[in-house]
């Protein structure tokens, strides 16, 4: 299924952003609002199809939004009605947001699925209303035996003072050491509780 195909089925079709690789679109889709990312080039069609397949293994943890349709040169998934997590982070609501990105980036670690640029989650991060977290744009993802989804968030956290008051820097950083040579959950509860007591 290609998206020309579809594209007149497509009801109040209108573009929504645009990244490096893509064109994300909006529109009613079997009654559906749906988002429609397309790739800027032919050259960008394998990245916008790798990025289905990885949103589809990880529909199954609750991770990403729901897959809909993955065509041979788009890939389509329900709309989140969120604002990017830069527009929403702050010091009241920040335990209730890190806490959940911070278990999703290790249900990512679990799966060896690195996302990248977790060290900087602000337009990649899509909260709700209802501050519910969904990670975005996995164009860059990859399959690892050493994802580091824990590690670059931890760095975000640890650049951000201002959330932060009274954390042991040494001790996060020994503990992130340790974490990356087996990554166990005893390990990763440490940390969390470094931040989230």
């Amino acid at each position: 299924m290609f998206f020309e195909k579809i594209k007149d089925d497509i009801k109040d079709l209108k573009q929504i952003g645009e990244g490096w690789k893509a064109k994300i679109y909006a529109g009613y889709y079997n009654g559906l609002l749906l988002s429609f990312k397309i790739p800027i080039k032919k050259d960008y069609t394998f990245s916008i199809k790798k990025e289905g397949i990885i949103l589809k293994e990880l529909n199954k943890y609750n991770i990403g939004a729901k897959l809909y349709l993955l065509g041979e040169d788009f890939i389509a998934y329900r709309y989140i009605e969120g604002r990017p997590l830069n527009e929403v982070l702050n010091k009241e609501n920040s335990k209730i947001l890190l806490s959940n990105l911070l278990n999703q980036a290790r249900k990512l670690d679990i799966l060896k699925i690195n996302k990248e640029e977790m060290h900087k989650p602000y337009s990649n991060v899509l909260v709700t209303d209802n501050y519910d977290v969904y990670l975005i744009d996995f164009e860059r993802a990859s399959k690892t035996l050493s994802p580091k989804n824990v590690t670059q968030l931890i760095t975000f956290f640890l650049n951000n003072k201002d959330l932060f008051e009274n954390i042991d820097k040494d001790k996060i950083i020994n503990l992130l050491k340790i974490y990356k040579n087996g990554y166990s959950e005893d390990t990763f509860i440490k940390l969390k509780n470094e931040f989230f007591k």
